[in-house]
């Protein structure tokens, strides 16, 4: 879906230049913007996004033009501090980029392979709206590796990084294929249905229209106001005609379960293999945190949580209930990865087990505990052994 985003209050035709062709250079692309008369407004678009040296290129070529215009880039150009700022000096008031790259897979679950290149996607996202360019995303939505959480992930990536156009649309087959070469088992086989896909991208759109919403984007940071709101408010005539979306219990149990928390122990937590226990040796009992990920695959079923740092009392009983969620969701494949915890408070080891052990029986017909064995093994070392720590054991053998 292609917005032309410059024609709001147009007065000159808007002028295409497809760089992709190949068939203008640098020089032709500055003589043929210099020839249009003063205040008209241009693209550079093409079949692909301008990469970091073409881009410079031809920003620097257009400096001192007073020609507004929109360009889309990849993102390893935006991540270049020089090349936007070549662009707003040269006039840019709107840069276009697309789902790639890190937004692929940091989009697509809970669960992120590398986090650190999402965040600075980010940073370098919100340097372009304090220079005053506005920034349009388009978001395919529904690519293989994506499950119920990526329309609220996709929300908050446009809230963090500043999108003043955000444009989501249900995934092509095309694009789900080529996202999805790298799967081991069936590649081209997506992991929401269609009927969920088609229900999250009108959830999405229609908080993403809201005045609200397209008011902070347009406003906040300034810069092309005017460009952002003429194509919000076009969006959002869009949303009006299609259906609402619902907020879905498999949505909000995936919400619930990717969040960082406190964590808090009466006395001393309890040390795992996977500690720096020189690094972390006293500081864990001061500032200690619980993280959980996760992500889901609605075709066969199944939910993968991931616990990391340490697990308190509050948040045991908090992973159990979510669990419970699950089941009632409709998951019948349930796997909890702990090979990322750091230490256990003892009041899960001693009265959480024993409290909940019939929960934890009816949750484990369809629960498997996975890395739990060092864990368990750290334990014994530390406390006695006891009736509580055999449950952990039993589980562990599970």
């Amino acid at each position: 879906m292609r917005l032309d985003l410059l024609d709001a209050r147009e007065q000159h035709p808007i002028l295409v230049f497809d760089l992709a062709t190949g068939v203008r250079d640098t020089a032709t692309v500055s003589r043929e913007v210099a020839a249009l008369p003063d205040g008209a407004r241009f693209s550079l678009l093409g079949a692909r996004a301008l990469e970091p040296a073409q881009a410079s290129a031809i920003f620097r070529a257009l400096a001192g033009q007073r020609r507004p215009f929109r360009v889309c880039l990849s993102l390893a150009a935006v991540e270049h501090k020089a090349v936007v700022e070549d662009a707003a000096r040269a006039g840019c008031v709107a840069i276009e980029i697309e789902r790639e790259g890190p937004l692929v897979s940091g989009l697509a679950s809970g669960i992120q392979p590398n986090p650190h290149a999402f965040e600075r996607a980010v940073a370098a996202l919100r340097r372009v709206r304090g220079l005053g360019v506005a920034t349009v995303a388009h978001l395919p939505l529904g690519l293989a590796e994506d499950d119920e959480g990526v329309f609220e992930r996709a929300l908050r990536f446009c809230r963090r990084a500043l999108i003043a156009v955000p444009i989501v649309t249900a995934a092509t087959a095309s694009r789900a294929n080529v996202a999805s070469a790298t799967r081991e088992q069936d590649p081209n086989e997506p992991r929401m249905d269609e009927e969920s896909l088609e229900n999250g991208i009108h959830w999405t759109r229609r908080k993403l229209a809201r005045h609200l919403a397209i008011w902070r984007r347009s406003f906040w940071p300034g810069g092309a106001s005017d460009v952002a709101l003429a194509a919000s408010y076009r969006l959002r005539r869009e949303a009006d005609q299609a259906r609402r979306g619902r907020y879905t219990a498999r949505m909000r149990l995936l919400r619930a379960l990717n969040r960082t928390v406190r964590a808090r122990a009466r006395s001393r937590f309890l040390m795992t293999p996977s500690t720096d226990r020189v690094a972390l040796q006293g500081a864990v009992t001061r500032r200690a945190w619980l993280r959980t990920k996760a992500t889901s695959d609605a075709r066969v079923r199944a939910l993968f949580i991931q616990v990391e740092g340490a697990l308190d009392l509050r948040g045991a009983r908090a992973l159990l209930e979510r669990v419970g969620q699950a089941v009632q969701a409709g998951y019948q494949r349930i796997t909890i990865d702990v090979d990322g915890v750091e230490a256990v408070s003892r009041e899960v080891v001693t009265g959480f087990l024993a409290e909940n052990k019939a929960r934890l029986a009816e949750a484990a017909k369809c629960t498997r505990i996975v890395n739990l064995h060092g864990v368990f093994e750290a334990l014994r070392q530390q406390l006695d052994d006891n009736e509580d720590l055999r449950l952990i054991e039993h589980a562990a053998r599970a």
